[in-house]
Formats: structure tokens, sequence, C-alpha cells
């Protein structure tokens, strides 16, 4: 799911964690927590014009669930994707034109019986997320996910790699940029990378719950510009980044904290009262 910036919100007087190396603007909305890296702000240094990401990458710590004790409201099962993608966050300043957001990670599943179930998946907006087998990728509390997106042809076709860097296991697939019916294509040119847990929908529309998952951890993220060779990483002192939070005003209770350090980036599940919007 994009990035929506009609409810987006800055804030000054709540800091970003101390595990941020550097400030970085905090933009509220309802789905998305984690930091997203702008491509044509923080130009490559080899590069003579505005250019895109060519790839995406970091390594997922995946979380344990666990119930939330003050949910936004509670439902038989709890569901929170973990992603890296391409293309997710529009400013009004970015390239104009359609674009697509390109991304891959997991699903984390818990029911109120205690069931939970992980699944990798890949995904190119606008069309719906596409679930990876169990057979092809299995997944476990505690595995390091290795998560790798790249696009050429300016953006018009993408590939995606998910490891399990604990079992070996790995899962490899390629596709051009969704054209819709009668429509544009969608590419995604990699004008923004980011590292995110979501509180999307499912394909019935129905908006996700997050679980309590305590901590979740990327490390060893960053995105390149394959032109130049050029990498840049979440947290690293003067990038241009931008951090996102969940917050619901109907309740006023904060989700979510994040921060980013030299390429770790660090997401927390919280339960706080906050209203300072």
């Amino acid at each position: 799911m994009k990035f929506n910036r009609a409810l987006e919100a800055t804030l000054t007087a709540l800091t970003v964690p101390t595990l941020c190396a550097s400030q970085a603007n905090i933009f509220y909305d309802t789905t998305w927590a984690g930091p997203v890296q702008l491509a044509n702000s923080s130009l490559s240094p080899n590069a003579s014009g505005p250019s895109g990401f060519n790839l995406a990458e970091a390594t997922l710590i995946i979380p344990t669930l666990s119930l939330p004790s003050n949910p936004h409201e509670q439902v038989d099962l709890y569901t929170a994707s973990f992603w890296v993608g391409l293309d997710g966050f529009l400013l009004s300043d970015s390239i104009p034109g359609v674009r697509g957001l390109w991304q891959a990670g997991i699903f984390g599943s818990l029911s109120v019986n205690g069931t939970v179930s992980y699944t990798g998946f890949y995904e190119w907006v606008p069309e719906d997320p596409v679930s990876i087998p169990t057979s092809q990728l299995a997944l476990a509390a505690g595995d390091h996910l290795y998560v790798r997106l790249n696009t050429s042809n300016g953006g018009l076709q993408g590939s995606v790699t998910l490891t399990n860097l604990n079992t070996s296991q790995t899962f490899a697939y390629s596709q051009d940029a969704p054209v819709s019916w009668r429509g544009p294509t969608w590419p995604a040119p990699g004008t923004s990378a980011e590292w995110i847990v979501e509180a999307g929908t499912y394909l019935n529309t129905t908006r996700y719950v997050w679980p309590d998952w305590g901590n979740a951890t990327f490390v060893d993220a960053r995105a390149c510009w394959n032109t130049t060779g050029d990498c840049v990483v979440p947290g690293q002192p003067g990038g241009e980044e931008r951090m996102t939070a969940v917050w619901w005003n109907d309740t006023g209770i904060l989700y979510s904290r994040s921060g980013a350090n030299d390429g770790t980036v660090w997401l927390a599940y919280v339960e706080e009262e906050f209203n300072g919007l």
C-alpha cells in the first residue's frame, strides 16, 4: 500500500527514538511505521541529475508475536506485514506521473487461540499481494530473512529474492510492471526506498489490527543506484530520510516507534497515549 500523504503530519515535540543517528521528519497515518530514504532529494554523488534507486535490500529478523493489550479494536486475527519496498512514499516534489510500489517481505498473523503463521509475499501495487507457499519458503520467529528488490528498464521490470538464511531456502521471481486495464503502466522508478511494518488491508479491504511484536529489526539495510554503484543506508548522517508512524486519532493511541542507525532499522510496537498533533 502507498503511504497516504493526505493523512500525514509532521511533529516536532516528539523526537525520533535514540537509536536514530539523526533527526528525521515524522509522518503519521494509520498504516505505516519505519524509515523512508528519498532518492531524488539525496542524489547519488556521481549522478549528473535526478536518478532513482534500482535496488533495496535488508535482512529481517522475524519477531515473535503476542496478543496486544490495547489494540485499536478486538479481532479474531491480528496481522502485520514487514517489508522492503521501492516507490511507496509520495512527495509533492517527486517525479510526476503514475508509479507503482514494488515490495516484498512477510505477513505475520496471530489468532486469538494462539495460532501463529509467517508467510512470505511480494507485491507490485496496484496489483494484489502474492503469498509464497511455505513449501517454497518456510519461515518461523527468529529466522533471518534476506529480502532484495531490483528494478531495470526505468522501473518497468523488477525482480525479488527472499532467502531464509537459517535454512538456505530461497525464493526468486521476476515480473514486468503491472498495466491497468485501459490504463497506465505502473513503473517503480525508485524515487524512494522503504523498510516498513504496515497495518495494511486484507483482500476484502478490511484493515489489519496489529499484534504485539515487541521489537523487529532490519539489518544491513541499504538502497543503491545501479547506474553509479553508490548506496545509502537508513540512519546515515546527512541522508534525506523520513520516518513514518502509526497513530489512530479516534483513540489517541500511538502504536509504533521507529529508528535507524547506519543501516540497522528498529521497529517497536507500543501502545502510548498521544494527542500531540
